[in-house]
């Protein structure tokens, strides 16, 4: 039998899942849908969701389901006034949008995967539809090619799982090739990708590098491809890159 110990570190765990769960759903859930999402038998969470229920943690939505509650908010509310650098770089990406018109992010790793923690929408009626937090494989992005520049060839063979490698519309990006884009963005110090995701769309991005030089996220701008006058976006990506590292060191 389980331990005292066990038990709760299983229930902390359960706990973990369910909120992941919800993340990765970008909306509310029952628990019959949670429980065949995680593969867990529908008793063991009830008793689970009514305790994150009573600590704000989750709030009742229509429907019998639950969702994310205003502690969630609280805490993240906390991290960001905390963490200076985050701070420094939301601010970035607004000025980025005001400025250039266009859709400005900034991006860096979760795992092996990559996501979005602040986005802002420039003023051209053009949108990209991209949510803060979701994980992506890393071979779909620009930043993708700048995050690992740090890795040997078979450190990145081994960092992404091989299904990565397929983008939405079933091609498949060799993972040679992607290595070889890694290297080449590194030493050039930006990446542009053209219609990996989006037939439609450019993605520029530039690192943010620590003091040991290891990018930490990516500057980024999504634009039409039919954009006028991409090079001076660039310039003033990196530009703006540029400085944002200084503040992270």
């Amino acid at each position: 039998m389980p331990n005292a110990t066990q038990a709760r570190a299983r229930g902390i765990d359960r706990a973990i899942a369910v909120l992941q769960c919800l993340h990765a759903a970008r909306g509310p859930l029952g628990i019959g849908e949670i429980a065949r999402a995680l593969g867990a038998p529908r008793s063991s969470l009830y008793e689970l969701t009514e305790r994150l229920l009573a600590a704000d943690i989750l709030e009742p939505a229509p429907g019998n389901r639950v969702y994310f509650g205003r502690a969630v908010h609280y805490w993240g509310a906390d991290w960001l006034a905390a963490n200076d650098f985050s701070r420094q770089a939301d601010a970035l990406v607004r000025k980025l949008a005001r400025a250039t018109g266009q859709t400005a992010q900034f991006t860096a790793l979760a795992g092996n995967k990559y996501t979005v923690e602040h986005m802002h929408h420039g003023e051209q009626l053009f949108r990209i539809s991209s949510d803060i937090g979701v994980p992506v494989p890393i071979p779909w992005t620009a930043s993708g090619r700048l995050l690992l520049g740090h890795l040997r060839d078979e450190e990145i063979l081994a960092f992404i799982p091989a299904e990565d490698f397929r983008l939405p519309d079933g091609r498949r990006i060799d993972p040679q090739d992607f290595c070889a884009e890694v290297h080449r963005a590194t030493a050039a110090g930006h990446c542009i990708t053209r219609g990996l995701v989006d037939g439609f769309t450019t993605c520029m991005a530039s690192p943010v590098r620590s003091d040991a030089g290891i990018a930490i996220g990516c500057l980024c701008l999504v634009v039409p491809t039919a954009t006028a006058n991409p090079d001076a976006l660039l310039a003033r990506l990196d530009a703006e890159a540029r400085a944002l590292s200084q503040a992270a060191r």
